[in-house]
């Protein structure tokens, strides 16, 4: 009797036992297939992929976060691959692609190396030591600049846009154009001598359009019109306040009653209310306010008023754009309209306030203000699906950034660090080793130049060719007498499907490649370890009635009536999901 069939008299009936090499190599297969599936969206010239969920709705990215997060897979295996793909981008904002190929280039040597006889236990160590080495070369040969430098941030931003689908639809102006804006959007409402940046400060609206018109406002865009149609359009030297309460009759919380005994009572009651409202508005005429932002409502008697001061209002704005307000503007949000010298000084400032008409739509443009701690970028594509992908790219830029600020050390990007560890790992460290450890650490640097190979695969280049040529240049790099010990950042030139020196070209920040590394081998070797699952067999069927309730039995699964304990009226009838 085998091992297996022993070990089910352990457990009840419905308990399937996988162990050994069987289970492992269900666990490794399925991890590579995310990775298969992710593999050909890596680099400039990646696919796009196509998600369409149970309603109908689709998207079209290459973000591998946002594919992974959309797709739903039941092995575990494949889930803790996804799981390890959205750590990265929570973590770093990028190279969410990269994790996934790594752990299938990692996997794969790993089951070469599983069917020669070489145990787990010493894969595990190998790649463990394979990951020392790559992040202490990565202290070396990463270069240092100011966080503050804006021509590296550039390049940083551009080399991220340039493998997003958001580079397709532009010239290289454009392109330059969009990682100045970027740029300029991140050093707005970043503090360089804390480093502490909120990329939520940087509010990114959409409307449909010509990607040209990408633009930033040193300010907020508000999705709004003004109130009225015969108040001003524009506004120079905006004084603004901001205001979080109604300037509208007082309506009674809750079933109020009120009761009238004569008609003067009514005259009375309407009185009121319109003294409180104009009470307000002068109040906020008094302050020498002329732009009033309201979160909530604004009556007509409240805009005429106004509108006779020369002020033009905007009601009902979201909360969140109010806040943002507050920070471009340095107002501070008002809820009481009783102290003129408090609303005073709780005015913001702007050089211009104007409405616009943008694509089908008009919005409300507070621009130029001073020293504005948040800003808007307002993206312009000609879909509603182009411009979400477009908006996942800039958030992918926008991390970069902040992972620069943070810890100012960048690397070569489009392959060329991953060539350069590969190249020390061979020639500095594999040939003064011997035996098994040997043969572990030549698959980890197989697997690291799966990268470089995969970046040259989609560009269309032939992958013999790639290898070579990137081998023999990074070996040479390697060898060359170099006080700096900097290397040449051999890399794939997509674009000219070239191999040549990248580093003036694509720069990545250290963080993002420490943390592909760290997580590529945290999960490989996780699922290395796995050598047993069990699974039970669930005993009832979970369902859900149309009332909402939700309940299981045996037969759940199946097509079935209920009925009462006296088989009278039949029960709600069930959905199942």
């Amino acid at each position: 009797m085998s091992s297996q069939e022993t070990l089910q008299y352990l457990f009840k009936d419905g308990v399937k036992i996988t162990t050994g090499n069987q289970s492992r190599r269900y666990n490794l297969l399925a991890a590579k297939l995310i990775s298969y599936i992710m593999k050909n969206c890596l680099g400039p010239k990646g696919l796009e992929k196509m998600h369409i969920d149970i309603l109908g709705e689709v998207t079209l990215t290459k973000d591998g976060s946002t594919l992974l997060r959309k797709i739903d897979v039941e092995h575990p295996a494949a889930k803790m691959l996804i799981d390890a793909s959205n750590a990265v981008d929570n973590e770093v904002g990028d190279g969410t692609i990269s994790v996934v190929v790594l752990v299938g280039a990692l996997i794969e040597k790993a089951e070469e190396l599983l069917n020669i006889g070489i145990s787990p236990a010493i894969i595990i160590d190998g790649y463990n030591k394979g990951l020392d080495l790559s992040l202490s070369r990565l202290q070396e040969i990463a270069q240092r600049y100011s966080n503050s430098d804006a021509a590296i941030m550039e390049r940083l931003v551009s080399t991220c846009l340039k493998s997003k689908a958001i580079h397709w639809n532009g010239t290289q102006a454009n392109m330059l154009s969009l990682s100045r804006i970027v740029v300029d959007a991140i050093n707005s409402v970043t503090d360089f001598k804390t480093c502490e940046i909120n990329v939520d400060d940087i509010k990114i609206e959409e409307k449909l359009g010509n990607t040209s018109e990408i633009q930033l406002i040193k300010g907020i865009v508000l999705d709004k019109t003004i109130d009225n149609s015969v108040m001003p359009r524009s506004i120079d030297h905006a004084k603004i306040l901001l205001i979080d309460t109604d300037l509208d009759y007082e309506r009674p919380k809750g079933n109020v009653d009120i009761e009238i005994s004569s008609p003067d009572q009514i005259q009375l009651f309407q009185n009121y209310q319109y003294q409180t409202v104009l009470k307000k508005v002068k109040c906020i005429i008094e302050s020498k306010a002329n732009v009033v932002i309201s979160r909530k409502g604004i009556n007509d008697l409240a805009q005429t008023n106004l509108l006779k001061a020369g002020i033009i209002s905007i009601r009902r704005v979201k909360e969140n754009d109010l806040l943002w307000l507050r920070k471009a503007t340095g107002a501070k949000i008002v809820v009481d309209l009783d102290d003129v010298e408090a609303v005073k000084s709780s005015l913001g400032l702007a050089r211009e306030v104007y409405e616009k008409k943008v694509g089908e739509d008009k919005m409300v443009f507070i621009d130029e203000c001073d020293d504005p701690k948040s800003v808007t970028i307002l993206l312009r594509a000609n879909s509603k699906k182009i411009l979400d992908e477009y908006h996942r790219s800039i958030l992918d830029a926008i991390a970069v950034s902040k992972d620069f600020i943070i810890r100012p050390l960048v690397v070569g990007g489009a392959g060329s660090v991953e060539s350069s560890l590969v190249s020390y790992i061979r020639k500095r460290i594999v040939r003064n080793l011997k035996g098994k450890e040997r043969l572990v650490l030549e698959r980890f640097a197989d697997a690291l130049e799966e990268i470089p190979l995969t970046i040259a695969k989609n560009a269309g280049m032939n992958i013999m060719d790639a290898a070579v040529r990137l081998r023999t240049l990074s070996s040479i790099d390697n060898s060359a007498v170099n006080s700096a010990r900097k290397p040449y950042w051999y890399g794939i030139d997509v674009f000219n499907r070239n191999v040549r020196k990248m580093f003036s070209d694509a720069i990545e920040p250290i963080i993002v490649k420490e943390q592909i590394m760290k997580t590529a081998i945290e999960v490989t070797n996780m699922l290395l370890r796995i050598d047993d699952v069990l699974i039970s067999k669930p005993v009832m069927n979970a369902h859900t009635h149309s009332d909402g309730t939700t309940h299981s039995h045996a037969g759940g699964n199946k097509s079935h009536d209920h009925f009462d304990k006296l088989g009278k009226s039949q029960r709600p009838m069930h959905h199942y999901y």
